[in-house]
């Protein structure tokens, strides 16, 4: 088979819905394309280049593997196990949730904070990244600024071990990695933190359930924040406080459900200088405060 027939019967699979149903996904061509380019082991210009290219039996089967396990709602970056955040490819299980680009607002506001840092400090900064699930945030943040110390905690030691495996391919294994629970307090191995970090669990429990309702099996547990989506967010909070430098910052990643009322129990906390940044939809998304 060629690439173009391929392309063609995955289309027809992927279409192919029972009536009435949602489509499976809202990007059939593109899914394809990248299956097509992981398998060949190219990239998706080659791809889109050459719809002649002769594909093996063997190629052509684990085609049709991924197009059924995408079929059944399984997000692309699970079945190819890799998704690029920061410009950089990171393994990606169900042990951990899908790098997504909203959350690259975080880090670009992150590394402002740490290049202002770096000339004010006598010292490297010190990050601390909490919830660190794959370790994008940890590792984009290492990638960019070498020169910084950066821990990540998360609760999930299966999360740990992908963060971890990151790590090791993409920044040399130059992060520390804890497993704990952030409601137990927080981590002070150097001292105090100059930058907390933290993309926690903040959908509201019925919002996550059902979002997982289309089986693209993300871990409910880094998606589920509670009834309101804050119990982590309120128990994160305080402890950062206390171990935040003075004129240090917290940056969590709230997302469009409670941006809000996460900005007020900072303010409530004693925290100063509160602001929310959107996402690429001008939605809320990152909250941003200042320990003096």
């Amino acid at each position: 088979m060629t690439v173009a027939e391929l392309k063609k019967s995955g289309l027809e699979i992927l279409l192919h819905k029972k009536k009435g149903s949602a489509p499976v996904t809202q990007t059939p061509e593109l899914d394809i394309v990248i299956f097509l380019s992981f398998i060949l082991g190219t990239n998706k210009s080659f791809i889109m280049a050459h719809p002649e290219k002769d594909v093996s039996q063997i190629q052509a089967k684990l085609f049709f593997e991924a197009i059924d396990k995408r079929k059944e709602g399984l997000p692309v970056a699970y079945i190819t196990r890799n998704r690029e955040f920061w410009g950089l490819p990171f393994l990606v299980t169900p042990s951990v949730l899908i790098p997504k680009a909203d959350t690259e607002i975080l880090v670009e506001r992150a590394i402002q904070i740490l290049e202002i840092q770096k000339n004010l400090l006598p010292r490297p900064p010190q990050v601390l990244d909490i919830c660190t699930g794959s370790g994008c945030i940890a590792i984009a943040l290492k990638h960019t600024i070498p020169e910084i110390i950066v821990t990540a905690t998360d609760i999930s030691l299966d999360a740990l071990y992908i963060a971890k495996k990151n790590s090791e391919s993409l920044v040399n294994n130059q992060i520390v990695f804890i497993q704990g629970d952030l409601r137990e307090g927080i981590p002070s191995i150097h001292g105090k933190w100059d930058l907390i970090v933290s993309n926690p669990p903040y959908v509201p429990s019925l919002v996550a359930s059902e979002l997982l309702e289309d089986g693209r099996n993300e871990p409910i547990l880094a998606l589920d924040g509670g009834e309101d989506g804050l119990d982590l967010v309120r128990a994160l909070i305080p402890h950062a406080y206390a171990s935040l430098a003075t004129n240090g910052y917290i940056l969590i990643e709230t997302g469009e459900y409670n941006a809000q009322n996460a900005a007020t129990y900072l303010k409530r906390e004693g925290f100063v200088d509160i602001v929310i940044h959107t996402d690429l939809e001008n939605q809320d998304r990152v909250v941003e405060g200042k320990k003096q």
